[in-house]
């Protein structure tokens, strides 16, 4: 049963994840992509070191490569999806507080939203 993986859009319709993603070379562009859509086909049996769960609501997508660490923090909404809120370059062990929160407040956001009818997942 595959999910539908889609990236937070905010209100003005800037989608940060999508940039952040950009901003990568190609190699690494491709690896996250093919990361997001193994969690979508897999989503029910993905386990560490590829995911983890974070808080509440909140799971971190993993992708490590020899040079970099990155780190897409998502959350299951509804029956089908998979939103992908927020994403960065894990430096440190520990997930920094700062980054929770864009995560947990562009989850807020989605929500809100949505239930003003005001975002519509296909």
């Amino acid at each position: 049963m595959r999910k539908k993986a889609v990236y937070y859009e905010d209100a003005r319709g800037r989608r940060p994840i999508e940039e952040f993603i950009e901003k990568f070379d190609d190699k690494t562009k491709g690896k996250i992509l093919a990361r997001i859509e193994y969690l979508a086909e897999y989503w029910h049996e993905i386990r560490r070191p590829y995911v983890d769960k974070i808080e509440g609501a909140l799971y971190e997508l993993r992708v490590d490569f020899a040079w970099n660490t990155v780190r897409i923090i998502y959350a299951y909404a509804f029956k089908d999806y998979i939103i992908l809120l927020h994403g960065f370059r894990k430096k440190t062990d520990k997930i920094k507080q700062g980054d929770k929160a864009i995560a947990r407040n562009r989850l807020a956001d989605f929500e809100k939203r949505y239930t003003r009818g005001e975002i519509w997942l296909k």
